[in-house]
């Protein structure tokens, strides 16, 4: 049975991984694509390190679960802003998605990427087409429309939340705008309105120039995504390969993994540079 509101986060969570559009899988970089012929050996149906896996192949452990929860519980309270931290290939846009994969059915998802250029309109405008087509011309009538619909949207008693990864790409005026949108949001809708914010950690200079309830009373919840250690890594490796179709263990020896964590810096994405390297020097079979 077709399930809207699953379908509804799926496409949501695809507008969070780069260079993706609708449900079509985007190419794997070149630093973190193994070779055919070792996909062939390792009996791989896929590409084990890829942007776009499905949110049901996302490695979690019990540090990831912690830092769900704790996310997913500030969302619950509404009483603090939300603000995931990590340098770029850290694992914030992964949280992210496990957010809202794991509470689709407590919140109604809203999902921007941050950018030079994004305007808070342009967010207003895209979130009330996710409700409403056409949408009014003027930017003042949108937030308007945006408010009534969303007041509609949580009668059922679900907040609104809007998701916003790479916040630290958009302008200090343009988050200004956004967070006094989301101040009022949250007045209209009698605190049914919730801000989820994802960017490097160098953000956290820039909160003293930007302005919201929240800030200016201190409640911010400021959480920094787990180091990717070496304990945790073969077991990142393993179910890694796993969901791209491995059947056994992961072709990685103590000397190998160890190469991996030097290489990786704790860093998801880099661990996987580094373990496609691996798995690119190992003997091929004839």
């Amino acid at each position: 049975m077709f399930d809207a509101a699953a379908e509804r986060i799926r496409g949501l969570i695809a507008r969070l991984r780069p260079g993706r559009e609708g449900g079509t899988e985007g190419p794997v970089p070149v630093a973190r694509k193994v070779d055919p012929a070792v996909l062939r050996d390792l009996g791989l149906h896929r590409q084990p390190f890829n942007d776009h896996a499905g949110a049901e192949d996302l490695f979690v452990d019990d540090a990831i679960e912690m830092q769900v929860n704790m996310l997913t519980e500030q969302l619950r309270t509404g009483e603090m802003l939300p603000l995931l931290k990590g340098e770029q290939g850290s694992g914030k846009t992964s949280l992210l998605i496990l957010v809202m994969g794991r509470s689709s059915d407590e919140f109604h998802y809203f999902v921007a990427r941050g950018a030079a250029g994004l305007r808070a309109e342009q967010v207003i405008v895209d979130m009330l087409r996710l409700l409403v087509r056409p949408v009014p011309e003027t930017p003042r009538e949108c937030f308007r429309e945006l408010a009534r619909r969303l007041r509609r949207l949580v009668a059922d008693g679900r907040p609104a939340v809007l998701v916003v990864d790479d916040a630290d790409a958009i302008s200090d005026d343009q988050l200004n705008n956004l967070l006094a949108a989301h101040d009022s949001l949250r007045g209209a809708l009698g605190g049914g309105f919730r801000l989820l914010l994802a960017a490097r950690s160098a953000i956290e200079l820039r909160l003293p120039g930007l302005s919201s309830a929240q800030l200016r009373s201190g409640h911010v919840f400021a959480s920094d995504v787990r180091p990717l250690t070496p304990p945790r890594i073969a077991p990142f490796l393993q179910q890694r390969l796993a969901a791209a179709g491995l059947d056994g263990e992961a072709p990685f020896d103590e000397r190998a993994l160890e190469r991996i964590a030097r290489r990786g810096d704790s860093l998801p994405r880099s661990i996987e540079a580094a373990a496609a390297a691996e798995l690119n020097a190992l003997p091929r079979e004839r």
